[in-house]
């Protein structure tokens, strides 16, 4: 059953989107979430039926695209339920269309999740269910809380879900992590702590696929203090033999000027007096100064993992 009558959630809704009632949560995000399902999408609120599911074909088709995704977060999900699962939350991935391509959940609670639609397979896209976590997320590439009675349709109105990006090296979203409860506080802050583990959970899938996708390349990986390089590496920069930088992490994109074009290592680094490849044969901790502000950057190199492929051979001109 709804968290709140048909007709109350359909009156707020309408009443937010047309302005007579204050944004929920003070959340300009969740209007415009709102407003597009309703008048782009003609999605009811009122609704209390549950999400699409893929049949098991339709999903199999569609985890065989997502394979080197499902490996890389295989792990960060089982961790991330076992953190919160003494209150009742299941955990989901979904692609980046919103499709749930895996999800953990305790055995003995897989029915009454399945019942609120939190289930493998399920679609939450913003065109077909409105405002959600994941529906947002895919929309706006920005971490959510969506709480009660914030979604748009009646039927998920029970249900608490914090979800947050999940980014290839290349930038582009490849998917969303979302953690899900049926039962919790109407309080919103009750979900600080869950919200908080659901995005560094998101990042580690983020560098585990970044490095399963730049194994042909030498990786730094880096942090601001020399005693957290090999537990707690927050910086990933992929480059060639030559040192052209490849690709680089969120993390190091935002603490780093000039990550955001081409660049050589060089031109990031003082690295005048240490060779880097080096440094990779010998697995010592470096300090590097950045070029930009003086700062330092304590780092270890990894070599590749596995070579390069050969390029392609040319076609005959004729």
């Amino acid at each position: 059953m709804p968290y709140v009558s048909q007709t109350q959630h359909i009156d707020r809704v309408r009443a937010a989107i047309e302005g007579r009632l204050p944004a929920p949560a003070n959340s300009p995000r969740l209007v415009s979430s709102w407003q597009r399902s309703f008048e782009q999408y003609r999605l009811d609120p009122g609704s209390v039926i549950g999400p699409r599911v893929l049949s098991s074909a339709e999903l199999r088709e569609v985890q065989g695209k997502e394979e080197a995704f499902l490996r890389a977060s295989g792990q960060c999900l089982a961790r991330l339920h076992e953190m919160i699962r003494v209150a009742d939350y299941c955990v989901m991935l979904s692609d980046a269309h919103g499709v749930t391509i895996d999800y953990r959940i305790d055995r003995d609670r897989r029915n009454d999740f399945k019942h609120a639609g939190l289930y493998i397979g399920s679609c939450w896209s913003e065109r077909e269910e409105g405002t959600c976590g994941i529906a947002n997320v895919l929309t706006d590439l920005a971490p959510i809380t969506v709480h009660k009675t914030d979604h748009f349709r009646a039927a998920f109105t029970t249900l608490t879900c914090s979800a947050s990006p999940i980014f290839a090296p290349t930038g582009e979203l490849i998917g969303v992590l979302d953690a899900s409860a049926i039962h919790s506080p109407d309080n919103r802050d009750s979900q600080g702590l869950v919200f908080q583990l659901v995005r560094q959970s998101a990042s580690l899938i983020e560098d585990g696929y970044f490095l399963n996708q730049t194994a042909q390349h030498w990786i730094l990986f880096g942090h601001q203090s020399r005693h957290f390089v090999e537990a707690q590496p927050e910086v990933l920069i992929a480059f060639d033999e030559c040192g052209n930088i490849a690709a680089a992490n969120r993390k190091a994109q935002e603490s780093i000027a000039g990550l955001d074009a081409p660049r050589h290592l060089d031109e990031i680094f003082d690295t005048s007096d240490v060779r880097l490849h080096d440094v990779a044969r010998t697995d010592m901790i470096v300090a590097l100064r950045l070029r930009a502000t003086g700062a330092m950057l304590y780092a270890r190199i990894r070599a590749p993992m596995r070579r390069a492929a050969p390029p392609a051979p040319r076609s005959p001109s004729g």
